[in-house]
């Protein structure tokens, strides 16, 4: 019988389980790997890094360089814990420039997979292989390789099975290292990268001379501005898309601290700033945004996986950021002759944002009986409004109008004029009620939508071709895992290669454009797993946004009536479903004291 250790005596932990804790840190998921050995290649000074992954990373991971490589013995070293080249003294902890710098990444993959590592110096005359697999000693011996550094990991979490059943689907989990591979291309863009995945070339980025060209490898498909500054010691170089080509979710930023990509809120909360409200509440720019300073100034010891970091003055970087931000942005191409104080006026709201001839659609009938016509513009279809009636209208038996928000009843309002083509200004029982039209129409479309969805998956338009969308992996992972929710919101799409997928169909009372519908429905997806409850609903929401009237459309008074009309009849609330006020009171009494009659 094996004696069992005595219970509550404090003993010193055996150096495999220790590295096994310390791997539930590092090693969170394939994607995990692939940075820490792309950021030991990046240390090295390589100029060449080659990924090659089998099985979404958990069945194979290969990283080769052609940095500087190590002897036998430092790449024995190398795979024992918290043994480092990158650190000397507490001094250097204190001013960090590398991206590894804890010796903890080798020995925890190791003591979770099968690792081979083959290395050697260009001095060298031979390199070597060092094998350490199940926690075992690591054994050495010579081999004939080129210069540089190899690490071939094997059977991720196969002392671990427990860990695997954590792990998402392999499309999700291949797009976390994709993820991985462009946000470390975006921190060293004079390294050429290159990504395969079970034999097929996913990703390709060529040495550049320029971050922007880095950028535009990552970002084909975006359309940015560049900016660039310095303010109180922060360098800011920073490409970033127009509010109307805002994203749902963070993840549509990225950030780059002295190279290193990392989440920070107030980073985040700079930009969002520097746009002066012009960016829908929800939404961030698409972009990525360079900071750089003294590593004194920054703490990335922070985290574990070194995904956050703590400035020595949070405050002086967020002024700094939008300093040069707000300067950069005053220049902006979708700004015109405003000037950086002017509100930004509509930017084309209904027009799509690929390229190549508009889509077009069959298998429905429009709401006065008419065959659809094909897609260019939305006022080209009809009335946003009146055909979100008819289309979405509630059944003859709907409850009538509620008697809520202080007897405020919509359909009884006067319509008297428009502010800036978005607000509605209406009178009645002495006061002026102001309504956002987008938003309280988003709110009315939301309604009618969850109604529906209660009983079955939203009506879909076929498009007469289909449509490439252009989307990043995390997002195409979403696509294939959130097939049923997909469908279920109306919209019929699938993945068609590495970075693109086909959209066949779209829900039936979508107006704009379907491509970017169907982005930010997959955003909002991403945010949570399953079609259930609030995710879903986000999702619904995000459907609602892009079925309503845009700020700055015109609308007639027929369309003003009828939204107020639905407003009534529909379970309204005072705000959208993203959480912006859909309309305001003016008491008369009010504004009668801001004349002086009071």
């Amino acid at each position: 019988m094996v004696a069992q250790p005595e219970a509550g005596r404090i003993r010193v932990l055996a150096p495999d389980l220790a590295n096994q804790i310390a791997a539930g840190e590092v090693v969170e998921r394939p994607a995990s790997v692939v940075k820490e050995l792309v950021e030991n290649a990046v240390d090295a000074e390589a100029t060449r890094i080659e990924v090659t992954l089998r099985g979404a990373g958990v069945d194979e991971i290969s990283v080769r360089d052609d940095g500087s490589g190590m002897t036998a013995d430092e790449a024995v070293l190398a795979l024992v814990r918290h043994a480092t080249s990158k650190l000397a003294s507490e001094e250097d902890l204190r001013r960090i420039a590398t991206f590894g710098f804890r010796g903890e990444a080798l020995p925890a993959i190791a003591s979770v997979s099968r690792l081979r590592l083959v290395t050697r110096r260009a001095a060298d005359p031979e390199g070597a292989e060092v094998i350490a697999e199940d926690g075992e000693a690591p054994s050495v011996r010579p081999a004939g390789v080129p210069t540089g550094t190899s690490v071939t990991v094997r059977d991720l979490f196969h002392r671990t099975p427990a860990r695997r059943k954590f792990l998402k689907s392999p499309r999700t989990e291949l797009a976390a290292c994709v993820r991985a591979v462009e946000a470390l291309a975006l921190g060293a863009p004079g390294v050429g990268f290159m990504l395969r995945h079970d034999g097929r070339l996913l990703r390709r980025f060529l040495p550049q001379a320029r971050a922007a060209d880095r950028v535009r490898e990552v970002l084909p498909d975006a359309t940015l501005h560049e900016i660039a500054g310095s303010f109180e010691g922060l360098d800011v170089l920073a490409f970033l898309s127009g509010p109307h080509e805002a994203a749902a979710g963070s993840g549509a930023l990225d950030t780059l601290v002295n190279g290193r990509r990392v989440s920070d809120r107030s980073v985040v909360a700079a930009v969002l700033a520097a746009y002066e409200g012009t960016v829908e509440r929800g939404r961030i720019p698409r972009g990525v945004v360079y900071l750089n300073l003294s590593p004194a100034a920054v703490d990335v010891n922070v985290h574990p996986r070194k995904e956050e970091v703590r400035f020595a003055n949070p405050r002086q970087i967020y002024s700094a950021l939008l300093h040069v931000l707000r300067a950069g942005l005053a220049a902006a191409p979708w700004r015109g002759a405003l000037g950086p104080a002017a509100a930004l006026p509509a930017m084309r709201p209904w027009e799509p944002s690929w390229r190549g001839p508009a889509p077009t659609w069959v298998g429905t009938e429009s709401t006065t009986g008419e065959q659809a016509v094909p897609w260019t513009h939305a006022a080209a279809a009809g009335d946003p409004v009146q055909q979100s009636l008819g289309v979405l209208g509630r059944p003859n038996d709907a409850p009538a109008p509620r008697g809520g928000r202080g007897a405020l009843v919509f359909s009884s309002l006067e319509p008297v004029g428009r502010l800036f083509l978005t607000y509605l200004v209406c009178e009645g029982d002495d006061r002026v009620v102001i309504v956002d039209q987008h938003a309280a129409h988003e709110r009315v479309v939301f309604e009618d939508l969850r109604e529906r969805l209660r009983s079955g998956p939203l009506p879909s338009q076929a498009l007469l071709s289909a449509v490439p969308v252009p989307l990043p992996a995390d997002l195409l992972a979403v696509l294939e895992d959130e097939r049923d929710a997909i469908a279920r919101l109306g919209f019929d799409a699938e993945p068609f290669g590495p970075d693109r997928a086909l959209l066949r169909a779209q829900p039936v009372q979508l107006r704009g454009d379907p491509a970017a519908a169907l982005r930010d429905t997959l955003e909002s997806l991403r945010h949570g797993a399953g079609a259930e409850g609030g995710v879903l609903e986000a999702a619904l929401a995000t459907v609602a946004c892009h079925s309503a009237v845009r700020a700055g459309k015109p609308m007639s008074d027929a369309e003003v009536r009828a939204l107020l009309a639905r407003m009534d009849s529909a379970d309204f609330d005072a705000w959208c479903p993203h959480g912006r006020p859909a309309w305001a009171v003016i008491a008369r009494a009010e504004l009668e004291r801001m004349f002086g009659r009071r």
